[in-house]
């Protein structure tokens, strides 16, 4: 076998190389799209079909209903997602913000394209107003939830956390003064 010239053993490793930079440049690319197209997902919703129009039938009567019920199990997962009694964190708080301005978007998404405000004569006109009830009533659940939390973090979270850090002084200090009642079993305990 004849040996390989220098040069040609060059250009090989710099074809590979390219080919390796190209790849790895492709790829973060990528994954720099991605992650974008997902945060900006996070913050905005879109509108799942096509706008409803005033002659509406009864297929996009029933495809409103659907997405108002996926709005609605989104503000159940909204809801669900700050715990009051845990401990007011204000990123979290600053997260929950963040989540409910997403619920909102859906909420509005979901309006845009059904138009539940507008007056649907016709066969299914009452279906049209209990869907338009249903999605105001949504946003009001979430308007007073949202009050109460701000009114929480403001005025009982602290009080919360004060009435916690005291228990805890409090029990440390039980717990410093007895340590022989801890281990001595309790009358109800012991067998015969």
């Amino acid at each position: 076998m004849p040996p390989e010239s220098p040069g040609e053993f060059r250009r090989y490793r710099r074809l590979l190389s390219w080919l390796v930079l190209g790849f790895v440049s492709l790829g973060s690319a990528y994954l720099l799209v991605s992650v974008g197209v997902t945060i900006y997902r996070r913050r905005h919703a879109f509108p799942i079909g096509a706008e409803v129009g005033a002659q509406a039938s009864a297929a996009d009567l029933e495809s409103c209903a659907e997405e108002l019920g996926d709005v609605e199990q989104g503000l159940e997962r909204h809801l669900e997602n700050f715990h009051l009694l845990e401990h007011y964190d204000p990123s979290e708080a600053q997260r929950w913000a963040e989540d409910r301005g997403f619920w909102l978007g859906q909420w509005k998404a979901a309006d845009e394209r059904c138009h539940f405000a507008e007056a649907r004569p016709g066969l299914h006109a009452k279906d049209w107003e209990e869907l338009a009830g249903i999605h105001g009533q949504l946003h009001e659940t979430e308007a007073i939830y949202t009050r109460e939390l701000v009114r929480f973090g403001q005025k009982q979270a602290p009080l919360l956390d004060l009435i916690r850090e005291h228990l805890e002084k409090v029990g440390k200090r039980i717990g410093a003064e007895a340590p022989a009642t801890a281990a001595s079993p309790h009358p109800g305990d012991m067998q015969p």
